[in-house]
């Protein structure tokens, strides 16, 4: 498995001309006159969504919609197809788009040469997932902006990461990935599309199989142990972190641990190592620079191997996937830090992405990536704040004079994150401070800083407009503030966001990822988003007792069983119908977030708990697995799936149940149990072994399915 990064790599790329390789290629056809048709000779993105693309309607370069219809423009101008594969949240995209506005001699060339095509990965994610499986064939970590030349009929021709810097020559870097594939072109086109067909089967045929379903489920439970003590193997009780993370904020990875530390199936020891790796990891990363203090914002990713140092772009998607996760450690360690975050990141999501109309954005619009303007010198501290709160932050956050940052190399020397490094009651102790005062110089500080550091970085505009994806993660988000708190607003607030996401981005049984969706096949949903729909629904239902919500999701799980998946076994992450990519790419490992895999076979599992067999098309991802035991930190949704599998329980509660009894049973955990309303008079919990447990009261509910407080 390579390591994978999800920022900009600042490193020099070598060419990547892979399909272009010398020999004996027949020569260009030269009666056949080029057919230039009239939307080639404008920019396209007026009509664009807003966010990166509609931030580029007015740039000088021709760009076209990622749809299939660009194929067949490209194939009757006799050109390749330039496709620039970025997102408003990865640093340098918006910078490398800026520079290329400012290059007449590049855009004219891109104009004249190619079919330009800007491609918003947050829309277009099998682009995503095409530049990870390109980048892994080159034996190179993926990295934002990527470049993707494809031939008129869709196949891969070339790529290579823009590894954009300040200062970085755009130009030269757009010949170096280039300059030969063009040639090659211009003197053979019909060389270039037999070499780029040839490879293109050989990739395909090179695609990973289906995942193998175990023999029996024995063998399963096996597998699912050795992963799970794989994973935990990675602790390290010394240092208090897991190695072998990567650079994203590992919310799956916490969520899994938490999961198996509750799991009645597994061995109380694994539990028991489980939930200690789940708290102590959980508190050196929620006490890090990734959690903003003066926020409560969650970053996505972090820059080199320091918790204390993370990229600026944040985004409503990981807010929500933040809330969801921290809720299922709080339930398995009680650490109200877990809790505090979770709340913290679900209110600056509502501050940053909801949208007028009661929806989530995505992110807010695109802006360059900030640098250093978030990090701070002492100096800087002492004049924001007084004697007095300088004194107490700089303890909270270890800020010295040196800066807090000395791993992260010489360019944040003197330079400091803030972050709750030490704990305020253990601060206000050191300081001899009482609780109630260090709490209001915490607060008095804490406002002093923000208004500060929005003084030199003002954060960019709001988006108009919501999209699907975050409208239903965030529902889930809801759901799970609910469970941990009781408070009926979280309750009402899921309900209400589902219900509108519900009537604007369902398109008949198919769902859009913005609304209106213009072109079409640039706002028809993929396939991740309806996994993100199916969990918002089951949620719902869990949380409400609504069987509406249930028969919904199971609806989605048919239109993902016919639309998405093909003759071959694949969950393809687009439908042919919308997109240019001829490559039938699955989203299978954890690259950016959750898999659409691993969501889905979540999915499965709940629905399978409450009765509903899965569509055939896509049954067998109930039961198949990846290689958990060799890979656990980028399979760690699935291995929740299996687990959700084979331990869910299932409460019954009785016929036309109490108000009582509705409560108890929707505030029971979201990732474990399933509840529906029976037909009998009692209330009963119905092991996977098959065994029942009869519950006398609402009370006793809650103690009947989980285990004791740790």
């Amino acid at each position: 498995m390579p390591n994978i990064r999800t920022y900009v790599c600042l490193l020099s790329l070598p060419l990547l001309a892979t399909s272009c390789r010398k020999g004996n290629g027949q020569q260009a056809q030269a009666d056949r006159t080029p057919v230039v048709a009239p939307e080639l000779t404008a920019n396209a993105l007026h009509t664009a969504p807003p966010g990166l693309l509609a931030s580029r309607a007015a740039s000088p370069v021709h760009w076209q919609h990622w749809e299939p219809a660009v194929l067949t423009r490209a194939a009757a101008a006799r050109r390749l197809v330039f496709a620039f594969v970025g997102s408003a949240h990865f640093p340098g995209c918006v910078e490398s788009l800026d520079a290329i506005d400012r290059d007449p001699a590049l855009v004219a060339r891109i104009n004249a040469e190619f079919v330009p095509v800007l491609v918003d990965g947050d829309l277009a994610r099998e682009s995503l997932l095409a530049a990870g499986l390109l980048s892994q064939e080159s034996r190179l970590p993926v990295s934002f902006p990527f470049l993707l030349v494809l031939s008129p009929v869709g196949n891969e021709v070339t790529w290579r990461p823009i590894a954009f810097a300040p200062g970085t020559e755009v130009g030269e870097l757009f010949a170096g990935t280039t300059d030969v594939i063009s040639r090659m072109w211009s003197e053979s086109p019909e060389y270039v599309l037999g070499n780029s067909r040839l490879d293109h089967a050989n990739r395909v045929a090179r695609l990973q199989p289906p995942d193998e379903v175990p023999a029996n489920p024995q063998a399963r439970d096996e597998l699912l142990l050795r992963a799970t003590r794989q994973l935990v193997s990675l602790y390290d009780e010394d240092i208090g972190t897991l190695s072998g993370t990567g650079g994203l904020l590992p919310l799956g990875i916490l969520q899994c641990l938490a999961s198996a530390s509750l799991d009645p199936a597994y061995p109380p020891e694994l539990a028991a190592r489980s939930r200690q790796a789940g708290k102590a990891f959980g508190a050196t990363v929620l006490s890090s620079a990734m959690i903003d203090p003066l926020d409560g914002g969650v970053y996505t990713s972090r820059q080199g191997n320091s918790w204390l140092l993370p990229m600026q772009n944040r985004n409503c998607m990981t807010q929500a996937r933040a809330a969801r996760a921290l809720v299922a450690l709080h339930a398995a360690t009680a650490d109200p830090r877990s809790l505090e975050v979770a709340l913290g990141a679900v209110r600056f999501a509502e501050e940053q992405y909801a949208t007028q109309g009661g929806l989530f954005a995505t992110q807010r619009l695109p802006a360059p990536t900030p640098t250093t303007e978030a990090l701070w010198t002492r100096e800087q501290i002492d004049q924001v704040l007084s004697p007095d709160e300088s004194e107490l932050w700089r303890l909270v956050s270890g800020i010295v004079d040196l800066g807090n940052l000395s791993d992260a190399g010489g360019g944040f020397f003197r330079l400091n994150s803030l972050a709750f490094r030490v704990p305020l009651a253990e601060a206000a102790e050191r300081l001899k401070l009482a609780p109630d005062e260090a709490a209001g110089l915490l607060e008095s500080g804490r406002k002093k800083l923000l208004k500060a550091r929005q003084a030199r970085l003002a954060p960019p505009p709001p988006s108009p407009t919501g999209s699907a994806a975050p409208s239903f993660r965030m529902v889930s988000a809801y759901a799970a503030l609910f469970t941990a708190t009781g408070d009926p607003a979280w309750q009402e607030k899921a309900v209400a966001l589902a219900k509108r996401s519900r009537q604007a981005f369902s398109a008949g049984v198919l769902l859009v990822e913005q609304s209106p969706a213009a072109p079409a096949a640039v706002g028809d949903a993929r396939a991740f988003t309806y996994a993100l729909a199916i969990q918002a629904a089951l949620d719902l239902a869990e949380v409400t007792l609504d069987e509406a919500w249930r028969i919904w999701a199971g609806d989605l799980a048919t239109t993902v069983a016919e639309q998405f998946s093909d003759d071959d076994g694949r969950l393809r992450e687009a439908r042919p119908a919308t997109t240019p990519l001829q490559l039938p790419i699955e989203d299978r490992v954890m690259l950016f977030d959750d898999s659409t895999a691993g969501l889905m076979r979540m999915n499965l599992a709940r629905l399978a708990a409450l009765g509903q067999t899965p569509p055939p098309a896509i049954a067998r991802w109930t039961e198949s697995l990846p290689d958990l035991a060799s890979y656990p930190v980028v399979f760690t949704d699935s291995l929740l799936a299996a687990s959700f599998a084979r331990s869910r329980l299932l409460v019954e509660l009785p016929a036309d149940p109490s108000p009582a009894w509705r409560e108890a049973a929707c505030r029971l955990p979201l990732d474990r149990v399933a509840r529906r309303i029976g037909k009998g008079s009692a209330a009963l919990v119905r092991q996977p072994d098959g065994t029942e447990i009869q519950v006398d009261s609402p009370d006793a509910l809650a103690r009947s399915v989980l285990p004791a407080a740790p």
